[in-house]
């Protein structure tokens, strides 16, 4: 995130709600195969670098 300038609020409704985006940042939760897609095309990398 850093490398990109983003921020975890950036990726708040992309991914849901700020709970959501700090539980995933955290480990707490895992990255669902539609939030992997969206996370690949945030950082233009394929989505299986997040499941």
């Amino acid at each position: 995130m850093e490398e990109n300038s983003l921020r975890q609020v950036d990726l708040v409704g992309r991914l849901g709600s700020s709970g959501v985006v700090s539980e995933i940042i955290n480990g707490k939760r895992s990255i669902s195969k539609s939030q992997a897609k969206i996370l690949g095309e945030i950082f233009q990398v394929s989505p299986g670098m997040f499941i």
